[in-house]
């Protein structure tokens, strides 16, 4: 195949510039049912100037490549130069590894994004070094950009701002052509990301270097439709040789990682889960490049998947040098400054053949309006919906009440007993009129009453005061005491933890087996741990069969029967270890029943394990949904 063609930066409206393995994605995605290609994620870059380096400041020079056996010399205008380098380097060097004999067609993962951060350092806009502690959680080994600098010798400005992810995607009919309307939306609240993480890679091909064509131009082509570009291959050079060096041994493969799980930060903070989350904690920043991604995964195994980069969006053409930034202001809650967001829609229309990968698309000024409006839209619809489910349910309940007030009225049965009822109170009130008629009804009361008065004074009447202790009964954690007479006594009769009993279960068949007193962790794909939930606290200790392997053969599942007793909010459950365990990379899974069956709720894993003992506790925080945290305590 040949090397894909590009035409100069527009003026206006933004120019994409998209990898031929997208193309090459979106082609089996339709030939085969169970692939799935999406859109998810984007990058803010702001990229630096083209211009000399100064103290080391990353700068865009184009005269790092090479051009034959010689720095390459670039067309004095600057969008010219940009879309013959990403031609004649970066979609070169993808093609001729796509064309390479080891290059393995079934993989998912693509090479795009490596190349792409590639050619960014090649032409000296982007270095990176290795993650530390506070970036990165220790069981992985990942890299960032360099820190931002000045006046050091070694200056950098990091180009990568912002992570953020695709949620509104559109297909559009429009002249007789289709389009697929991508929208991307820059919340309001958000500011940079503090840190972007950089995973290492390979790429797909053994090859430790790869080499331009030997005719000098870029592969398969001859000629160029704009007759003042260039297509003469860019690339680096081995000692005084044409070559692509490819080595990650040499120079990491790198591309982002968007696994949250894998940031420090989010790992020690309770209050951030979300890359969106972390991205809150950032401040102001500007962009002027949008780095568009897709997903490309099989729907019948969805953790078969790979993130591969589309192509990189620009946002405007570069003018003395430079590409004009948009300025990205976060809220701020101490002077009460309000912040703006930025949406931008790309309407791509797809030409599926690999001999030349282009892409239509267009970036409204009003778009930021309306997308918010789209938003607020939503949310008011949403809350409308709620609304008038409240209204609804409050109607019920009147109209419930209603037929309870007709039944009572309308039953001869009620009227019956309401009319003894009135008779009743009126007889009552007769008699009592009756103490009052004269003279003596009053004096024969007050006698009888100072009679009663004398027999209390004289002991005949006792003054004590008996209670009916029946009606108090014990409930659950609670004893009644009453073996004093005309005594009480309330104990809390909860001892700290419900020790729980271990049975088997079979992962493989998903019955119960026999009690067991240990447990073979050298065979936990065949069983795992059966217990049954108690009220209050609970504690399930575990001890391993000394007669067998202490290393897990893969991850220990624990499941927790509440047939006899409910979760509520706040029950602990804490597993502990008696025994030394070797996880040997597997992890610790909690199950419990949900409608009758088995669901995973937490897992824990290996890498957060700080003992060979561990333990952990596992609390219910919402009981209606099921859902837990866990505290790994050593």
């Amino acid at each position: 195949m040949a090397t894909p063609l590009v035409r100069t930066v527009q003026e206006q409206g933004g120019t994409m510039f998209a990898f031929a393995s997208a193309a090459r994605d979106l082609t089996r995605a339709q030939g085969d049912p169970d692939l799935k290609f999406e859109f998810s994620n984007y990058a803010l870059l702001d990229l630096p100037d083209v211009t000399a380096s100064v103290n080391g400041l990353n700068t865009i020079e184009y005269a790092n490549l090479y051009e034959g056996a010689g720095s390459w010399t670039p067309s004095a205008d600057d969008n010219q130069s940009w879309s013959e380098a990403f031609q004649n380097y970066a979609l070169n060097l993808e093609e001729i590894i796509r064309n390479d004999d080891d290059f393995d067609p079934t993989i998912y993962q693509s090479d795009a994004e490596k190349i792409l951060f590639k050619f960014l350092s090649a032409i000296g806009a982007f270095r990176i070094r290795t993650a530390d502690a506070s970036e990165a959680i220790s069981t992985i080994a990942r890299y960032i950009e360099e820190d931002t600098a000045s006046g050091t010798g070694t200056d950098y400005t990091r180009i990568i701002k912002y992570l953020g992810t695709i949620d509104v995607i559109n297909d559009k009919n429009y002249a007789a052509n289709t389009y697929q309307e991508v929208f991307i939306n820059v919340p309001t609240s958000v500011g940079y990301t503090p840190v972007v993480l950089l995973k290492d890679g390979t790429y797909n091909t053994t090859s430790l270097k790869v080499y331009p064509h030997s005719s000098g131009l870029i592969n398969g082509r001859t000629s160029h439709p704009e007759t003042a570009f260039s297509i003469n291959a860019l690339h680096d050079l081995d000692s005084s040789t044409p070559a692509y060096v490819i080595d990650t041994n040499t120079t990491p493969a790198v591309g982002i990682d968007w696994e949250e799980q894998n940031y420090y930060a989010v790992n020690v903070n309770s209050s951030i889960n979300t890359l969106h989350d972390y991205s809150q904690r950032g401040g102001n920043f500007q962009f002027n490049a949008v780095l568009v991604y897709y997903d490309l995964y099989s729907q019948s195994n969805p953790a078969n998947r790979a993130t591969n980069l589309y192509g990189i969006l620009l946002l405007d053409n570069f003018t003395d040098g430079k590409i004009r930034e948009l300025i990205k202001y976060k809220p701020n809650a101490v002077t009460g400054l309000n912040g703006n967001s930025f949406s931008l829609k790309l309407n791509i229309k797809y030409n599926t053949s690999l001999d030349n990968v282009g892409v239509e698309n267009s970036i409204n000024d009003f778009t930021t309006f309306s997308m918010d409006l789209f938003f607020d839209t939503t949310s008011v619809l949403e809350n409308a919906t709620k609304l008038l489910i409240q209204a609804n349910d409050r109607y019920s309940n009147i109209v419930n009440r209603l037929n309870t007030m007709e039944n009572m009225v309308l039953s001869s049965e009620d009227a019956q007993e309401m009319a003894a009822q009135i008779a009743s109170l009126q007889t009552q009130v007769e008699n009592a009129s009756l103490n009052y008629a004269d003279e003596a009804s009053l004096l024969n009361m007050i006698t009888e009453i100072n009679r009663r008065i004398n027999k209390i004074v004289d002991g005949t009447i006792p003054t004590e005061v008996q209670y009916n202790t029946d009606v108090i009964a014990a409930g659950v954690g609670i004893s009644i005491d009453k073996s004093v007479p005309n005594k009480i006594k309330v104990h809390n009769s909860n001892n700290g933890y419900q020790l729980l009993q271990m049975f088997e279960w079979g992962n493989l068949t998903g019955q119960m087996g026999t009690r067991m007193p240990l447990y073979d962790v050298s065979n936990a794909t065949t069983y795992g741990i059966y217990t049954r939930l108690k009220n209050f606290s609970n504690m399930l200790r575990v001890t391993l069969d000394p007669l067998t392997s202490n290393t897990a053969d893969n991850d220990i599942n624990i499941y927790i029967d509440t047939n006899l007793s409910q979760w509520t909010e706040g029950q602990v459950l804490k597993l502990a270890f008696n025994s030394n365990v070797e996880m040997d990379g597997n992890n610790i899974n909690f199950y419990t029943k949900n409608s009758g069956n088995f669901e995973q709720v937490a897992q824990v894993m290996y890498g957060s394990l700080i003992s060979k003992k561990p333990y952990i506790e596992l609390v219910c925080v919402d009981k209606v949904n099921l859902t837990f945290v866990t505290d790994v305590l050593r």
